[in-house]
């Protein structure tokens, strides 16, 4: 069985049930777990990082031209000879298209079998493990794998509501606000707010719920400011943690920000 993924996500979840051998090619972003980093890059990139304002703006330009962000090496693909390549069609923006990669494999002899991950919510996430150890032949290890996921999350939920009957039953749950994009401001979608729910807050600008958060959405700074978060979490898609900090002093600059309480206490990160 060899494996291709363009997704770091998916190489992660091959590498976490045990699949690390069956791996032959990467994304351009995969950099986790630091071993497969030496493996062939697949994938590749169309626009480069400057500020958060001005990607929006390239990558707005590029959908609404039906531009792809990213590149596939289908000649290095062909000669990689995958039995299954792992992808997504959650988002156009965080990934290569589903699309792109399906035409590529119905060009090759003998044809890899696609497997797209799309999950919408954190039962999603967790089935998606099962789907990959299925279509990788490794059911067994996949099983063992989710079987320690579903329990450590059970941990947690342990601990929270320990928590919660120390500090009383009428204590308000501290509300946060996650930031995924930062020009424009982009709030957490997707499995997002159950973690935060689940961890013991609540995400008054995306409630959620238990189908999930559905896409992250723009909202106005003028949002977050009235929904008063006690904690504020900037995690802008695909940014590495000194491209975050910049668009932290960024933000920084504005009266907005500086206006938010989690700012000034701080209780932001």
């Amino acid at each position: 069985m060899r494996v291709a993924s363009v997704l770091p996500s998916a190489t992660e979840i091959l590498c976490f049930i045990g699949g690390e051998r069956l791996l032959v090619g990467r994304s351009h972003e995969d950099n986790f777990p630091p071993q497969i980093t030496s493996l062939p890059v697949i994938t590749g990139q169309t626009t480069t990082f400057t500020t958060a304002a001005e990607v929006d703006r390239v990558v707005s330009d590029s959908i609404g031209k039906g531009q792809s962000l990213y590149t596939l090496d289908a000649p290095l693909i062909e000669s990689l000879s995958p039995d299954v390549i792992l992808t997504q069609d959650i988002c156009s923006v965080c990934a290569i298209d589903l699309q792109t990669v399906e035409r590529l494999a119905a060009k090759m002899t003998p044809r890899p079998k696609v497997v797209s991950l799309n999950p919408l919510n954190l039962d999603d996430v967790l089935a998606n493990v099962l789907q990959l150890g299925e279509a990788v032949g490794m059911a067994e290890e996949a099983r063992a794998a989710h079987a320690s996921l579903v329990e450590r999350i059970a941990a947690v939920d342990r601990r929270v509501e320990q928590r919660r009957r120390q500090l009383g039953e009428g204590r308000r749950r501290p509300r946060v606000a996650f930031i995924e994009w930062s020009d424009p401001l982009y709030v957490g979608g997707h499995w997002t707010p159950q973690l935060i729910e689940r961890a013991g807050g609540e995400h008054p600008l995306n409630a959620g719920g238990e189908s999930g958060g559905g896409k992250s959405f723009p909202v106005p700074p003028s949002a977050v400011v009235e929904a008063d978060p006690d904690l504020v979490i900037l995690a802008p898609c695909g940014l590495t943690l000194d491209m975050t900090r910049r668009e932290a002093t960024a933000l920084a600059r504005t009266e907005w920000w500086r206006s938010l309480r989690a700012v000034r206490e701080p209780r932001s990160f």
